[in-house]
């Protein structure tokens, strides 16, 4: 038997019910363009409504699950019997690929709780649907907006999940294992999610008294533990020696083109973060205090929040949509496979080490007048915005710096959200000449 392999990939539905009409089988799922809606986007689950005329039917929903299906046509043909009788009939399978199915969509969570928009008519003694006296199917005249009808607003969801929990609720209440330990916070904040993960960075504060000039002795001896990472730490020595004391952790990424968590264990061995202030989130050499030096004000950080009706280079985007978790959508109980990372275990070389290019441009950390940002919220530290107009108002009082502020630092009040309308101006500049030449 003679059978040909087809590569043509295929979106299987594993649809939960018989189908006897195709036609009717789209309208559950929303018809075609709905459907192919959904299939270029992972993310999307495909809804199917057993009732789609009924604005109220609640939808099950469909999630894409990886399969290996092929999809086959067999055709069955039996030659008749001759008049005698006597010879057995002769059967041919002819069997035909179609394809290959690598994303199948299957209905395997609970449909929410129904009801239905009926009502019990007295003088029928049967019941009656709602939907022609709540739901306007035609052009009515105003005096339909003052009918009495019965009361039918049920909530938008019955069920917050629709995948059923693997656990059970103790009414005991259970007492701690370890008392905490009651820590007064600022009437400004009321409550932390979590506690700070375990690490052994120098974490400073703007109204703090001077930092530390060394590391914690317990991050010297983590570094130790990851010998790979001391070259590393090598590297981020000279770049805060000799090129500037103060960087935020995407432009170390973006020169030393490591992997993120390169510098996980050598940064808190170089330097120290600042939590507020103008210097906020970013890293500053042991032994340097940026409020003591006026010179320092050039590597103070500006946040840009881009509005959504200001173009921006969302092609070089690093987040993807299919990170984002569904919020009705529990996780599912699928047994993980245990991974290894064998990166770390080799031998350390400048191949190994060096990103791709394009991987290494991802961790922008400059602006460049004429080239569209990648993200709506970007930071920059004012000495990487390559714009003269915002150089200008950040140097137009040198010599004369006297008090550094905890929100504009020792530039002049109001600088930094001037710095900010000019960036604005110029990313709308840049999308308009774009725009024009196409």
């Amino acid at each position: 038997m003679d059978v040909k392999y087809n590569k043509k990939q295929l979106i299987a539905v594993d649809y939960p019910g018989t189908v006897l009409n195709v036609e009717n089988m789209e309208k559950t799922l929303g018809g075609k363009k709905e459907m192919v809606s959904v299939f270029k986007s992972p993310p999307k689950r495909l809804d199917l409504k057993f009732r789609p005329n009924d604005p109220y039917c609640k939808s099950a929903h469909g999630d894409l699950f990886n399969t290996t299906n092929i999809l086959m046509k067999v055709v069955k043909r039996t030659r008749k019997k001759p008049k005698n009788g006597i010879s057995n009939p002769d059967v041919q399978f002819n069997i035909e690929f179609l394809g290959v199915a690598s994303s199948t969509y299957q209905f395997k969570s609970l449909a929410d709780f129904q009801v239905l928009p009926v009502t019990f008519d007295k003088n029928k003694q049967a019941f009656k649907s709602l939907i022609p006296d709540i739901v306007p199917t035609e052009l009515h005249p105003a005096s339909w907006l003052e009918q009495e009808v019965d009361f039918f607003i049920p909530p938008l969801l019955y069920s917050r999940f629709d995948f059923p929990q693997n656990g059970y609720i103790d009414i005991q209440a259970k007492t701690p294992r370890h008392p905490e330990t009651k820590v007064e916070l600022p009437p400004n904040i009321i409550g932390r999610s979590r506690k700070r993960r375990a690490g052994y960075a120098v974490f400073t504060t703007f109204e703090s008294a001077d930092p530390c000039d060394e590391p914690q002795p317990e991050a010297l001896e983590q570094l130790q533990i990851y010998p790979l990472e001391l070259e590393v730490q090598k590297r981020l020595q000279v770049l805060f020696n000799n090129e500037r004391p103060i960087w935020t952790r995407n432009a170390l990424l973006s020169l030393l083109k490591c992997d993120r968590g390169r510098l996980k264990h050598a940064l808190p061995c170089t330097a120290y973060y600042f939590t507020n202030g103008p210097w906020r989130a970013l890293w500053v050499k042991f032994g340097y205090n940026p409020r003591k030096d006026p010179a320092s004000k050039i590597y103070q950080i500006m946040d840009l929040r881009i509005s959504p009706n200001v173009p921006i280079d969302d092609s070089k985007s690093k987040r993807k949509p299919a990170y984002y978790a569904l919020p009705n959508k529990s996780n599912q109980n699928q047994q993980r496979v245990a991974t290894i990372n064998t990166n770390y275990l080799m031998p350390a070389s400048k191949d190994d080490e060096m990103m791709d290019d394009n991987k290494s441009k991802s961790y922008t950390y400059e602006y460049f007048p004429g080239k569209l940002p990648t993200l709506r919220q970007c930071f920059f530290q004012l000495c990487d915005i390559h714009l003269e107009s915002v150089q200008k108002l950040v140097h137009q009082n040198d010599g004369r710096e006297e008090t550094c502020h905890e929100k504009d630092g020792w530039c002049e009040l109001g600088v930094l959200e001037k710095c900010r309308e000019l960036i604005i101006a110029d990313i709308q500049k840049t999308a308009k000449n774009l725009k024009e030449t196409g």
